[in-house]
């Protein structure tokens, strides 16, 4: 075990030695953070004038490394060490930031030959009507001009390439506009806003703008590669898979350019997002990175880690490494023992997205019997699980979600992105700050904001401020954003004050469409489909119904959303959600601490990017993709788990067979169906 450790880590300092780059790759638990402050640590001694950076994704990693290793080399969150590297170039930024902003033509995909030609016409005019979406979107926000509604799939099949080149001109000139705009700037006024947003108004970028610009920037003008080069003989990136992956790409690009020594920290499997890279074969294979495997790990039993190791994709076999306890004394293996437990429930048949909520229901009802159970095991457990409606009502979001549920399918993603998106999210990390006691953080944010503090009387109003928003049971998310714009708590941006003009303009839109009144009275009272309105209503076509659906689905998103009703402290039990302070928390957090005891619930909630049945199903080429990120997410989730895991997963009968080849000791907890118990 500890034969591995230096192995791994003797290899890693030959390439340091020999200015070689590479990737030290480990899962979950490995100590690959723990080898990066040893690694900077030799660096240290015995290359001592060399120039390194160390690159992080959080500032509590940079002040943790900082606490090992001392402050003689720069560690740096990635956005701080881009922004020190072309911040200053506002002049060169000014000739790439229109590319922050213009909108993407639409641009037909080829038909795959095993495609069905309902499936790709099908596909197709989605994506058409995503591109139009976006255009009208941006003709709003930036010319305040209204646009016709989009043109629906029975039109758009007879001509597609027509009105792809149609809307495509319509694009380009509102490119051009959006390009005369930015040229009537001076490039001086270009500044980083340090929010989550991008601003034509103010020609401002924020966090993943500042990504783009560094790419557009690294790709425009060679120059920038030899001064980072010039600057730094190492650069080491922890968690490299969470990195934008044309970031990545262009500073692995320094080495075989430079001879830049990149040293990579990681693991591919925990890369559970679409921005960071898919894989680092192209730079092994070209002998840019030496690849090193680190194959202990210092967290999980013994019994967990032959679950993960089954899981992993690329055929890294973790081993136990007992590891020094604060009292100096090294686990003994007994220390690391718990238990394995994977349960199935079987039933007929399992709802979709589109089934009945009395169907949903009584498919919750399995997972819930299944879960009592798992708890008699482990009641001192975290249950890791989907964002679904049951987690929304245990954890205070019920409303919030309800809200979301009923106008969209991918309803977790949507919920954070909008309530980033209206800011409700800046308050709600006030309001935890406030919370936690760290005045001095929170100080520093609302002065971001605009918030002035003078004196003790500024710093007394600011705790009555935040007292009221975070003991108020009353205020709704409307109210509460309300006051924190008003009260110069956080700082109003362009994205925000569009969304409202544009929810504005819409109800105002529908008011005066008698024919959508029309519509709307039929849907309530129980004409909710295109068969059962079509005969009482003049509709030319399924498509026409369901544009019209689209518009009374948003009407009464944005008017719920926008109520009296929806409490702000929902947004702040959902964070809390987030921040897995509760005993239901994600499976989408890569970073999270060992936990003792895990519940891995394997079930999608009507998710459509995951099908976690085809970790176990055998291997189809189409869905290659969607298996691959479900298998990934299931790791993440399993090996979140110290000492015991338990894993629940409601079948149907056919898929037993396949279950039981990947999982053999599983255990048949209740069958509900005809032949078996009923539910």
């Amino acid at each position: 075990m500890v034969t591995k450790t230096i192995n791994a880590m003797n290899r890693c300092k030959k390439c340091i030695d020999s200015r070689k780059s590479f990737v030290l790759q480990g899962g979950a638990g490995s100590g690959k953070t723990e080898s990066l402050k040893e690694l900077l640590l030799y660096i240290k001694t015995e290359h001592p004038k060399a120039r390194v950076i160390c690159i992080t994704h959080t500032n509590a990693a940079v002040d943790e490394i900082v606490g090992r290793v001392g402050e003689q080399y720069l560690i740096s969150t990635i956005h701080s060490f881009l922004y020190g590297l072309i911040g200053h170039y506002k002049k060169n930024i000014k000739s790439v930031i229109s590319e922050l902003f213009f909108v993407p033509e639409m641009v037909r995909a080829e038909q795959l030959k095993e495609q069905k030609e309902a499936d790709y016409k099908k596909m197709e005019h989605e994506k058409y009507k995503r591109a139009y979406e976006k255009y009208a979107s941006n003709l709003y926000r930036i010319c305040k001009e209204n646009t016709e509604k989009v043109t629906g799939k029975r039109e758009y099949d007879k001509e597609p390439e027509g009105y792809n080149e149609f809307l495509n001109k319509k694009i380009r000139l509102l490119n051009g506009k959006i390009m005369d705009i930015i040229d009537g700037k001076e490039y001086s006024a270009i500044y980083y806003n340090q929010t989550k947003f991008d601003g034509l108004n103010d020609l401002s970028y924020g966090h993943d703008g500042l990504l783009v610009l560094f790419h557009l920037l690294f790709e425009k003008y060679p120059l920038l590669g030899k001064i980072i080069s010039d600057k730094y003989d190492y650069i080491f990136i922890d968690e490299y898979q969470d990195t934008q992956k044309e970031v990545l790409c262009d500073i692995l690009t320094l080495s075989q350019t430079y001879g830049v020594a990149i040293g990579l920290f990681g693991d591919n499997m925990q890369s559970i997002y679409d921005e960071g890279i898919d894989d680092l074969d192209i730079f092994i294979n070209d002998g840019t990175l030496e690849p090193i495997l680190k194959q202990d790990n210092f967290r999980c039993s013994y019994e967990v880690l032959d679950v993960i190791n089954s899981l992993r994709l690329d055929g890294l076999n973790q081993n136990v490494a007992l590891k020094k306890l604060d009292n100096g004394i090294y686990e003994n293996e007994a220390d690391r023992h718990g238990f394995v437990k994977v349960m199935y429930s079987l039933v007929d048949s399992k709802p979709s997205a589109f089934s009945s909520p009395e169907e949903k229901r009584e498919y919750q009802s399995v997972i819930n019997e299944a879960l009592l159970e798992a708890k008699k095991f482990a009641d001192d457990s975290k249950v890791l699980i989907l964002t679904n409606k049951a987690i929304a009502e245990k954890n205070g979001f019920q409303q919030l979600y309800k809200v979301f549920d009923d106008r969209y399918a991918d309803v977790k993603d949507r919920i954070e992105k909008y309530l980033c998106s209206i800011q409700a999210l800046d308050v709600a990390d006030l309001c935890n700050l406030f919370l936690a006691k760290d005045y001095n953080l929170l100080i520093q944010l609302v002065r971001k904001g605009g918030y002035i503090i003078h004196n003790a009387n500024d710093k007394k109003q600011l705790y009555d401020i935040m007292h009221k928003i975070v003991s108020s049971k009353d205020l709704s998310i409307k109210s509460v954003i309300k006051i924190a714009c008003s009260k110069k708590l956080i700082k109003q941006t362009e994205t925000y004050k569009n969304i409202i003009e544009r929810n504005f303009n819409f109800l105002e839109q529908l008011k005066s469409d008698n024919f959508y009144e029309k519509f709307k009275k039929q849907y309530l009272s129980g004409k909710n489909t295109f068969n059962k309105m079509k005969d009482s209503l003049e509709l030319s076509s399924k498509e026409e119904f369901e544009d019209y659906e689209s518009r009374w689905k948003k009407e009464r998103f944005i008017t719920e959303f926008f109520s009296d009703e929806l409490k702000f402290s929902e947004v702040l039990n959902y964070t809390r959600y987030l921040n897995e302070e509760t005993e239901y928390i994600t499976m989408h957090k890569t970073k999270g601490t060992s936990i003792p005891s895990v519940i891995v619930v394997m079930e999608e909630y009507f998710w459509s990017e995951y099908d976690f049945s085809l970790i176990y199903s055998p291997f189809t080429e189409g869905k290659a993709k969607k298996r691959n990120d479900s298998q990934k997410l299931i790791y993440v989730a399993c090996s979140r788990a110290k000492n015991n895991l338990i894993c629940i997963r409601v079948l149907m009968k056919g898929e037993l067979n396949n279950f039981l080849n990947i999982f053999p000791n599983a255990e048949l907890f209740k069958d509900y169906t005809e032949k078996g118990d009923c539910i």
